[in-house]
Formats: structure tokens, C-alpha cells, sequence
């Protein structure tokens, strides 16, 4: 008899509970689809909390930067949305990502060149280097020959010109040498001429006087036709002294 109490309140027990499962399933389910139904009076919550936290957001700007400048100084994508006509280019979200990384917002699977970028690319350096490397290499080393040639037939050059230096010195020297004596010469010889024209007149002449430099002038030029005579002369004994060191 008590077993069978026993058994007769758990059974009641179990009923109970399960009841209540339901009513509050049902309780549950009612209000969530009460919860979930959104008046007008709702989304005016929502637009004027959100126009609060962006006067917040815009109270906390103390330097009053315009939000791209700001989000520059901050290290930030500067335009969240595209604004101008180039933040929508594939460099522009490129260089944005580069920049910024991943919270610049941008997707990096467009920072793959494309196909056509690709082959752009091999073809401008076909174009550009049309060689193979060991082709490369083999003109490269041949470059590198014909300049070491050319520093070494340079330096050869100039051991050469050392060698012949002391002579090129001796043959200034001996132009200078008979510029001076020809220079000399000719100083002596006017002075000889003048001191001539001067036994002339018998007297001292002015050397500024007419008469003075047209004697002086005629002396000189006997003298350069008497010069030229002798070199004349001179000339004549080498030709004959040739012709006869040939016949013998």
C-alpha cells in the first residue's frame, strides 16, 4: 500500500514539473516576440542615443581636427567610406593598407596583382632585360676586361711620358734658353743701331725725332737684309756639305 502511494506521488511530482517546463517555454517564447517587436518610439531611442555619444565622441576632439585629420595624427584609415573620386582605385586601397593594415578596413586580397598586372610586368622586363643572366654575366666580365685593358694601357702611357720627362724639361729649357739669348741679341742690336745712327748726325738726337727713327729704320733694315744673307749663306755650305758626305 505504500509502495504504491509512493509510486503515485512521483508520478504527480513528475507531471508538475513537466508543466511548468511548458508554461514557461510558452511564458518565454511570448515575450521575446513582445521583446522583439520594435515601435517608432524605439528607433527614436536609438537615433538620439547615438547623436549623443557623437556629440560625446565630438566634445572629446580638443584640437578640433576634422575627423580625416584626426584620424591621420592617430595613425587611422583617414576615410572610412570613399569620399573623393581615387579612394575607390585599387593604389589608393593598396597604399591605404600598406598604411594601415588591418584595421584600415581594407580586404588584402587586393594587394595580389592581377593577371593583367602580371603579365604587364613580365613583359616590361622582357623588354628592359632581354638578356639571360649567364649572358649578363658573360657581358659584364667582358666590360670589366676592356676597362681593365684600358687603365692599363693608361698607366703604361704615363710610365712612358716619366721616362721622356727629363728631356721634354732639357728642350724647354733650351727654348727658353735661346728665347732669352735671341731676345738679348736683339736688344744688343738696337742698341747697336741706335748708337750708329747717332755717329751719323754727329750729335746728340732725340730718338723721338723724325729724321732719327726714319735713319733708324733704314739701318734695321739693312741689317735684316744682311741677316738674311748670312743665313742664306749658311744654308748653302749645309746643302753642299750633305751632297758631299753623299758621294763619298
Amino acid at each position: 500500500m505504500m509502495r504504491h502511494e509512493i509510486i503515485k506521488n512521483i508520478i504527480s511530482v513528475h507531471r508538475g514539473i513537466t508543466g511548468i517546463r511548458q508554461t514557461s517555454s510558452h511564458v518565454n517564447i511570448e515575450n521575446l516576440e513582445k521583446e522583439s517587436v520594435l515601435t517608432d518610439n524605439d528607433f527614436i531611442v536609438d537615433d538620439e542615443h547615438r547623436c549623443k555619444e557623437e556629440q560625446i565622441e565630438k566634445s572629446r576632439n580638443k584640437s578640433r581636427l576634422r575627423s580625416h585629420d584626426r584620424n591621420i595624427v592617430m595613425e587611422k584609415n583617414p576615410y572610412l567610406e570613399p569620399m573623393l573620386w581615387h579612394h575607390g582605385t585599387i593604389k589608393y586601397l593598396r597604399r591605404t593598407y600598406g598604411r594601415y593594415g588591418q584595421s584600415s578596413g581594407v580586404n588584402p586580397s587586393i594587394c595580389w596583382p592581377t593577371k593583367e598586372e602580371l603579365e604587364n610586368v613580365m613583359e616590361y622586363e622582357m623588354v628592359k632585360y632581354p638578356y639571360t643572366i649567364p649572358q649578363m654575366i658573360a657581358e659584364a666580365k667582358q666590360k670589366r676586361k676592356e676597362n681593365d685593358e684600358k687603365v692599363m694601357a693608361r698607366q703604361q702611357g704615363i710610365v712612358e711620358k716619366l721616362k721622356k720627362l727629363e728631356g721634354w724639361k732639357q728642350d724647354l729649357y733650351n727654348r727658353i734658353s735661346k728665347k732669352e739669348s735671341e731676345a738679348k741679341a736683339a736688344k744688343e742690336r738696337k742698341e747697336r743701331l741706335v748708337e750708329e745712327v747717332r755717329r751719323h748726325f754727329g750729335f746728340k738726337v732725340d730718338p723721338k725725332d723724325d729724321k732719327f727713327k726714319e735713319m733708324l729704320e733704314k739701318k734695321e733694315k739693312q741689317q735684316k737684309k744682311a741677316m738674311k744673307e748670312e743665313r742664306q749663306k749658311i744654308k748653302e755650305a749645309k746643302m753642299v756639305e750633305k751632297l758631299y758626305s753623299k758621294k763619298i
